[in-house]
This record gives structure tokens, sequence and C-alpha cells, in this order.
């Protein structure tokens, strides 16, 4: 156990599993409403920054995240008296500040990892994410094609996207198994910086700018990640087709499954509920940023086609340690996301592995990974991965699915 005190007057005993705060007394530096710049430290060298709003309302506290266009409203905050403990949504993950009016510090927690906990420090009225002043070198927006670990046998491709105006910077990266999401930042000169906190994933990318090229790339991943990348100009290179990259193995012509719902109860693919329906089958975790972004989208789709005859079902593999974790993380995924579709427990912990038991698949690449059935149960299209709204895909992906759908539900 580590204790911190603030001012002398707070003890907070932290373990990797939870917070034992012992409040002794209470103070007047109420943390100012307003805009505040946070650093999340990864290792002994650097700093992922980000941006925050805090708003206060009566005795209530909510904290609102910036990320590029994404705004991640936090509301489950608990105040402690002379601290905040600020829960993610949907996300296991959380903060535990002491209070302060112009500045707070305190920790990033992730009850997954052991004794996972990273320095947390913010100061109020601070909007700048990155601190430089000299002019951007050049014009990095639109695409460019990326290899992350350049030259090594687990070498990956990727395309990013970026956004430019004069010295800010904004854009993602798409993979073959999904997107990085809203990253934000500065060209300062030559030097690239771009981070995103989204409440589990915390990603800092820095890199040079020269000569058209992006080189010297550095990516940091929470507390142990790093890998090198680079990135060129090349308007004609794609990644593999996101509906060919999944398969039913030889020896199997249907998918199916059968498995529990947070209830206990068991569900099925020969379930009346399915029958004579079109269904997309969402292989997802409550971990995953991605899946929570194609959740988002789903149901949209499910409260558009419900009535016409599609069913969805989300099979979720948690990381819990128990049967009894999994079901509160589901159901926290559930409450947070207001998912009006089943959730079905696929699996508890790391070790369930949703190719083992999906056993017709060819493998499962990615979460989430999503399977579209016709009425008659054939297989329409696997979706692996998922580019969201975060990326310029989003919207001609969201068409085409679309008259996928329509399809599967004239079938």
């Amino acid at each position: 156990m580590k204790k911190i005190a603030a001012l002398g007057l707070l003890a907070l005993v932290f373990s990797c599993q939870n917070v034992e705060v012992k409040k002794e007394i209470t103070t007047d530096t109420n943390p100012e409403s307003g805009m505040w710049r946070a650093t999340i430290t990864l290792n002994d060298s650097t700093l992922l920054p980000f941006n925050f709003e805090l708003q206060k309302k009566d005795s209530s506290y909510s904290l609102i995240i910036h990320n590029a266009e994404e705004r991640i409203t936090v509301n489950e905050i608990e105040d402690l008296g002379d601290s905040l403990r600020v829960q993610m949504p949907v996300f296991v993950n959380y903060l535990v500040l002491q209070k302060g009016a112009k500045t707070m510090n305190g920790w990033y927690i992730n009850p997954d990892g052991e004794n996972y906990k990273l320095p947390f420090k913010a100061s109020y009225g601070n909007e700048d994410r990155f601190e430089g002043s000299a002019k951007n070198c050049c014009d990095i927006a639109e695409k460019w094609a990326v290899k992350f670990r350049p030259g090594a046998e687990n070498e990956k491709m990727a395309i990013a996207y970026f956004k430019q105006q004069n010295q800010q910077v904004t854009g993602t990266f798409v993979t073959e198994t999904g997107d990085y999401r809203y990253l934000q930042g500065n060209l300062f000169g030559n030097h690239l910086q771009l981070s995103s906190f989204d409440g589990t994933h915390l990603y800092y990318f820095t890199a040079q700018v020269n000569n058209g090229q992006i080189t010297d790339g550095l990516h940091y991943s929470g507390r142990g990640g790093l890998r090198s990348w680079l990135a060129y100009r090349d308007d004609d290179f794609e990644l593999r087709n996101a509906d060919s990259l999944t398969f039913l193995k030889e020896g199997y012509d249907t998918f199916d499954f059968s498995f529990n719902d947070v209830e206990g109860n068991l569900v099925s693919l020969s379930d009346d509920r399915f029958k004579d329906k079109a269904l997309i089958v969402q292989i997802m975790g409550s971990w995953c940023p991605n899946c929570m972004d194609e959740t988002r989208y789903l149901k949209d789709v499910y409260a558009e086609y419900q009535n016409q005859g599609l069913e969805v079902v989300g099979l979720n593999f948690e990381r819990g340690r128990d049967v009894e974790s999994a079901r509160k993380r589901t159901h926290k995924m559930i409450n947070d996301l207001e998912i009006p579709y089943p959730i079905l427990l696929a699996g508890i912990t790391r070790d369930d592995k949703a190719a083992e038991l999906l056993p017709m698949l060819n493998h499962v690449m990615s979460y989430p990974t999503s399977i579209y059935l016709n009425r008659d149960k054939s297989i329409r299209k696997i979706h692996t991965g998922f580019a969201g709204p975060g990326t310029p895909l989003f919207d001609t992906f969201v068409r085409e699915n679309e008259a996928t759908i329509q399809e599967m539900l004239q079938n």
C-alpha cells in the first residue's frame, strides 16, 4: 500500500484492484470549473497530455474529455472530500485525484493490470495540449501509408488520415483490425506530436516530418507499449477488404452460438427470437473502444430495422477474473451505452479465446468482428474490425452497410 497526503489532511490507500479512501478533514480547495490540461506519466521520460472540461453543479461534478472532435462525458464522479474518484464510462479504469483549485494530482488506475497506477497531474486554465511555438514546416493533411515496426518480422501496415490547421493537427490511424480513434496534437517546426485518452487507451505519437516523409516515429501505448513507425505519401495504397479476412473454415457451412446472458439464461441461434430474422452477431469486449463505436452504430441500425425483421446480439468476451466480475463489467457496458439488444457472456477472462469458442471461424483477428446472417441464417458477410466515426471511412461504410442490411431483410 502507498499513502498519499493532501496537505497532510488525506490518506489514500491503493491496491491494484481498488482504492480505499480514509477521509480525515474536508478542505475548501474545490477545483475550478472550466478547461484543464492533464498529463498521465507513461514512463520516466514520457507524459501523455490531454484536455478536459470540469463542471460543478451544486455538489456534483462532471468531466468532459476532449480528443479532437470527440467529447467523452464522465458523470460518475464521487466527491470524497479532499479527493475525487472519477469512474470512466463503460470501462473499469478510473482516476483518483487530490482536489485543488488550480492544480490536481493523483493516479490513473487500470484494475486489469498488476499494480497499474500511473501518475496524473492537471492544471487549470491551460487549453494547449502540447507546448511550443515554432511555425509548422509543411502541410501533412490527407492520406499517408504507414508502417508500424518497419523492417521487423511483425511489421504492420496502416493508413494515416490527418487534418491540419496551422500548427494544429488531428486525425487517426486505420489498420485492418480497427482505428486509433480521435488523435489530437500539433506540428511545431517538423516535430509531430499526437495524443488521445479515451478512458482506457493511452496513446502518444511523436515523429519528424522531412522532405515529404514522416520518420523517426514512436508510438507509446499505456505504461509499457512502444513501437516505431514511419509514413510516406501513397494515395493508391489500400488495406485488405475487411469483409475478406474472416470466414468459415472448411467443413463448416453455417455459423452458430449458444451462451448465457447476464441473467444466466441460455441464448442460442436456434431460439424463436431469431427464427426467420436477419441477424448481426457482434463479437466484442467491454474493454474495446472500437467495439463501443460499433455498438453505438448498431444501436441506430437496430432502432431503424428491428420492426422490419432485424435482430442484433453481442457475444461479449470479458477480461474479468471470474464470472461475477465479468457480469458486473457487462452490466456496466449495457447500462452506460444503453444497449437495447441482448449481450451474452461468451468469455469470462483473457484466457477465453473467441476462436476456440467459435470453432467454425478461421480466426478472430479483431475485436470487434461482426457476422451478418440472412433470414435463413446463411452468411451474408463477416466484417473484421471497425473503422469508426473518427475516420473518413465511416460514412462510406454506413452507406454500403445499409444496402447490405436491406438485402438481408429481403432474403
